[in-house]
This record gives structure tokens, sequence and C-alpha cells, in this order.
């Protein structure tokens, strides 16, 4: 097989590697789970979930944009700090929810890590990996790699979403 010989290993490593790393990341398990997140840290399930989806179309146009203009690679660099900062706003919303800090406080953290996350994601990490997998792979590999990359991509997604799950009922800082 063609796919796994010497000269298409850098491609297919890179490849596999973004779409793992990018998965590794949550976005489906948080996509999932967004109201019981919020539900957890005392937000309205109902209206995050909707400012979530309504936010994702204007920032997908805008990554449309930016691909071009800014280039892969910063795009994915600032995208990636962005769903960092998402998810560090989330840790530090349910840290101090657990230390009985200020409810409010802790409901806004959860809330703006949630949707800044959403929308980093959307902004970089969600396309740029296809667009940057297919330019990297070969013609004569390119369907057979791709479909190897998309099953990782899947299968990645799966496990997070699954594990996520146990984490969340087991606590609530596990997310």
């Amino acid at each position: 097989m063609d796919l796994f010989s010497r000269k298409y290993a850098r491609p297919l490593i890179i490849g596999v590697g973004l779409m793992a790393l990018v998965q590794l990341g949550g976005n489906n398990a948080i996509t999932s789970f967004a109201s019981s997140i919020f539900r957890a840290a005392g937000c309205s399930a109902e209206s995050g979930s909707q400012v979530m989806a309504v936010l994702q179309l204007p920032f997908a146009v805008t990554s449309i944009i930016l691909t071009e203009k800014a280039g892969r690679r910063l795009l994915m660099l600032v995208t990636s700090a962005g769903t960092c900062l998402g998810c560090l706003l989330v840790a530090l919303g349910f840290l101090f929810k657990g230390y009985h800090l200020s409810t409010e406080l802790t409901s806004s953290m959860v809330y703006t890590g949630i949707l800044l996350f959403s929308v980093s994601f959307t902004m970089g990490m969600g396309g740029t990996p296809w667009i940057i997998m297919s330019e990297i792979l070969p013609i004569n590999i390119k369907g057979s790699a791709g479909s190897f990359v998309t099953l990782i991509n899947c299968f990645t997604s799966w496990i997070v979403a699954y594990a996520f799950n146990f984490l969340f009922e087991w606590n609530a800082a596990g997310t």
C-alpha cells in the first residue's frame, strides 16, 4: 500500500497529528454538552446555546476571509490561543464555583469561556486543518490518505466526547 510508504510519511503524520490534536481540544464535547455546562455553571442553557449557535455563522464567514489574508499558520496560532483562553476561563469558573465564590462571576466566566472557545474554534481550528490537509497530501494518495486522516479525526472526536460525559459527571472541574 503506497499510503504507508516512507516517502508519504511526513504529510501523513502532519495530517493525522493536526486532526487528532484539533479534536483533542474538545470542540465536539463542548458543543454536544454545552447545555449541561451552562446549566452546571448557573447560566441559562437555552440562551447560552442559542448565542453560541448565532455567533458561529458570522465568525465562519470571517474565517473564510482571514484564511487567505492572514495565512493559515497565523490563523491556527491565534485561534489556538483563543480556545486555550476559553478553556482556562471555563476551568477557573468551575474552580471558583467549587470555592463558593461569587455566583455571577463564575457564571460569567464559564459563559464567556464557552463562547470564546466556540468562536475561536469556528474561526480557525475548525476548518483550517482540512485546508492544510488538502494542500499537503500528494494527489496520488489524496483519496486514501484523506480517508485515513478523516477516520483518525472521527475516532479522536468520539473518544473525547465519550470521555467528557464521565469526567463531567465525576467532577465538574473535569471540564
